[in-house]
């Protein structure tokens, strides 16, 4: 009998420790589980080093973060995408997974580009096309219709980032500082005066200074900016309380890279011949 009674114990400690075993399992999963949704909510960023860690997992994290009512997280997405594509691992734009009925109609990005931008936004960035809305100028010359669409995008479309991207080597800068005069050509040339008199230091002020036409570019795009919050109240209104990002930035064909400009900061600080 004793015999009988020790087998039957040891047998129901077994049974109890493999029990405890997959409690504990299973917990583990779930707190993993919701480290991961926390981080995807909170942390655009590290979605984007998770992604690369765990292929086939990044275009869904794409989504967390694109798609969210935050609006640093949704800028932050915008520059982990082009962190992505500067170091050749962008993914999501040659992703086939489909996008959320949804969410189609929602655009988190708002993007004004030069005619002249060299890459599309969708593979600087490592976007969908779905997920923005872009406007193309001449070197990123507003028109108040497009301070009208960009009212319209945030109100009604969901958008929660709008950026200014100029971008290097553009021609029709070039051509303004050559004083191209061809047609109606010279409107856009009176039109970027500003931005041109406020790179004194060069002493070559032709296309051929690519510094000075690269200078020009990013100053046009911190006055644009400046327009958008000076002739809008209301996206002024939406950026001052962080319910939007307005960011002026200049894409560096040759890094591919985006630079986001500060606005404190002199443009024509370099001395170039």
């Amino acid at each position: 009998m004793l015999m009988v009674y020790l087998r039957k114990t040891a047998l129901l400690l077994v049974i109890l420790f493999v029990f405890s075993t997959v409690i504990s399992c299973k917990t583990d999963g779930d707190t993993n589980e919701t480290a991961i949704t926390d981080t995807l909510a909170t942390d655009s960023l590290a979605v984007d080093s998770l992604a690369e860690n765990r292929p086939g997992f990044s275009f869904q994290q794409a989504l967390d973060s694109v798609y969210q009512g935050n609006a640093k997280n949704v800028y932050a997405a915008l520059t982990a995408g082009n962190n992505r594509f500067a170091r050749d691992s962008a993914s999501v734009y040659r992703s086939t997974e489909s996008i959320p009925d949804s969410l189609l109609r929602k655009k988190p990005f708002f993007l004004l580009t030069d005619v002249d931008l060299p890459q599309s936004p969708d593979r600087i960035f490592d976007l969908r096309k779905s997920m923005f809305m872009q406007l193309s100028s001449p070197a990123c010359l507003l028109d108040p219709k497009d301070i009208a669409v960009m009212e319209y995008a945030v109100m009604y479309s969901g958008t929660k980032v709008i950026m200014v991207l100029a971008n290097s080597n553009s021609r029709m800068i070039g051509a303004a500082c050559d004083n191209v005069q061809t047609g109606n050509f010279g409107s856009i040339t009176r039109e970027l005066a500003k931005a041109m008199t406020t790179t004194q230091e060069f002493a070559d002020r032709s296309s051929a200074n690519k510094d000075y036409v690269n200078n020009i570019a990013q100053n046009q795009a911190n006055i644009s900016l400046n327009q958008i919050l000076a002739q809008s109240p209301r996206l002024k209104t939406l950026s001052d309380s962080g319910k939007v990002v307005l960011k002026s930035a200049y894409f560096d064909a040759a890094k591919g890279s985006v630079i986001i400009l500060e606005q404190k900061n002199a443009l024509n600080s370099l001395t170039k011949n």
